[in-house]
C-alpha cells in the first residue's frame, strides 16, 4: 500500500511540473504576441498620422523640405529618418478631382504577421487647396 501511495506521489509531481512548464510557456507565448502585436500597431499609427500631416502640408502647396522636416518631427524613434528625396509626388493635369492622395509604405522586419499582411500602408486623400488638379505622393518608410 505504501509503495502505490508513493509511485502515485511520483506520478503527481510529475503532472504538476509539466502543468507548469505548459503555463509559463503559454505566458511567455502571450507576452511577446503582444509585444509584437504593438508593435504592429505603432508603425500603423505612425504611418497614418504621417500620411495625414503630408497629405494637409502638400494640399496648401508647402514646400517639400519643409514637409520633410515636419515629418521627421512627428515620425517615431523606429521609422529611419526620412529625405526629401524619399516623398515622390506626381501632378496628374488631366484629371481636375482637386485631390491629393498620399501613400505611405513599410515593411515590418519581425514576421509577425503572414505574406501581404506584413506590410503596411496608409493612404489618405484630402481637398487639394492650392490647385483643381489630381496630386499623388507616395513614401516608403524604413523601420529600425
Amino acid at each position: 500500500m505504501k509503495t502505490k501511495k508513493i509511485n502515485n506521489l511520483k506520478n503527481a509531481v510529475v503532472e504538476q511540473i509539466v502543468l507548469w512548464i505548459v503555463i509559463f510557456m503559454s505566458f511567455v507565448t502571450m507576452f511577446f504576441f503582444v509585444i509584437d502585436y504593438s508593435n504592429a500597431l505603432k508603425a500603423n499609427e505612425n504611418a497614418d498620422t504621417l500620411s495625414q500631416y503630408a497629405a494637409r502640408m502638400i494640399s496648401i502647396n508647402e514646400e517639400t523640405d519643409d514637409i520633410i522636416a515636419g515629418m521627421n518631427n512627428i515620425k517615431g524613434d523606429h521609422v529611419s529618418t526620412i529625405e526629401s528625396d524619399d516623398l515622390v509626388c506626381v501632378d496628374d493635369t488631366s484629371v481636375s478631382n482637386r485631390q491629393v492622395i498620399v501613400n505611405i509604405y513599410a515593411t515590418l522586419d519581425n514576421d509577425f504577421l503572414e505574406g501581404d499582411a506584413n506590410n503596411v500602408h496608409s493612404k489618405t486623400v484630402v481637398f487639394n487647396e492650392s490647385s483643381e488638379f489630381q496630386k499623388e505622393c507616395s513614401l516608403t518608410l524604413s523601420l529600425n
